[in-house]
């Protein structure tokens, strides 16, 4: 019994770990769709190719000094969030301004097209083979009451509570973040009001950028490997966008983490005691949303629109 219970906790560390990374990809989803009511199907691949960046500034920083150590991540962190910031400007030109009036269907496809291109550039800049990301923690874990946690989930947890708690300052503080609000509540009021609204899209479109790429940089190392289907992961924080209530930033954070620790607890503790589950872990995310959807149509922390006839 107690073996039981501290594979559980050890494996719920790990998800919320594991959460916290589809959280933060989530709200990349759900910041610009609050904002302008736009999906952004490429923001796993912005997750990529952050990855991706920050793999190659690791290694040029590193060829520079003649070792790996903490000043060579930090530099390539600083790097990754300037690219970060230069891609979500960029997106911004040539995704949302362009398309921002018209038909839902043209933008969806606008995103896909982005995704699949994204993907197409990066493998063919980087190279078809796999890379091995080093982790600035490498294999280094603690152990506490028998619970074994490794550093890099830690960090992965602690980073993401700060980047997000600088978001909730930013939102609710801060002159921007007022008027992103109002923004996203009613686009042609807030113009109305003098709010520069495509300054608010392209900083918009720059944050949910940060934390693609962010969230690449915290899930490469854990991953293992890094190699351009590490794009297709931002299929999994979608439903997690979804199960907190699309439009819901705490709702992203609450759904990346729930489904985050469900996926882990079911490769885990679970599909040891339950073979059955393991034939369906890859689906199983999908099953907990539509049971939840079930009951909560519009997600856990959602609201219904009411129509005025």
């Amino acid at each position: 019994m107690n073996e039981l219970i501290t594979g559980l906790l050890q494996e719920s560390i790990s998800g919320i770990a594991l959460g916290s990374i589809y959280a933060l990809i989530a709200l990349g989803f759900t910041l610009i769709y609050k904002a302008s009511e736009v999906v952004n199907f490429a923001q796993g691949e912005v997750m990529m190719v952050g990855a991706y960046v920050n793999f190659f500034l690791v290694s040029y920083f590193s060829a520079m000094v003649g070792e790996i150590n903490g000043w060579v991540f930090l530099l390539a962190f600083l790097g990754s969030i300037i690219f970060a910031v230069i891609f979500g400007i960029i997106l911004d030109f040539i995704i949302n301004r362009p398309l921002k009036d018209e038909p839902v269907f043209s933008i969806v496809m606008a995103t896909i097209s982005l995704a699949i291109i994204l993907r197409a550039l990066t493998a063919l800049i980087a190279g078809p083979i796999s890379l091995v990301p080093q982790s600035p923690f490498g294999g280094s874990i603690m152990e506490v009451g028998g619970v074994v946690v490794s550093y890099l989930d830690l960090s992965i947890i602690f980073s993401a509570v700060v980047l997000m708690g600088l978001f909730f300052i930013f939102f609710n503080k801060t002159r921007w973040g007022i008027a992103m609000k109002a923004t996203s509540e009613d686009s042609e009021a807030a113009q109305l009001m003098g709010i520069p609204v495509k300054k608010v899209y392209m900083i918009v479109w720059v944050f949910a950028a940060i934390v693609g790429v962010v969230s690449g940089i915290l899930l490469a190392p854990r991953m293992s490997l890094l190699d351009t289907s590490m794009g297709f992961l931002g299929l999994k924080a979608f439903p997690a966008a979804i199960l907190g209530g699309f439009g819901s930033i705490p709702g992203a954070v609450v759904g990346g983490i729930i489904l985050g620790v469900i996926e882990t607890v079911s490769m885990g503790t679970l599909s040891f005691h339950f073979s059955w589950i393991k034939e369906i872990n890859d689906i199983i995310v999908w099953i907990v949303l539509i049971v939840v959807l079930m009951v909560r149509p519009d997600g856990l922390f959602g609201t219904a629109k009411v129509k005025r006839v």
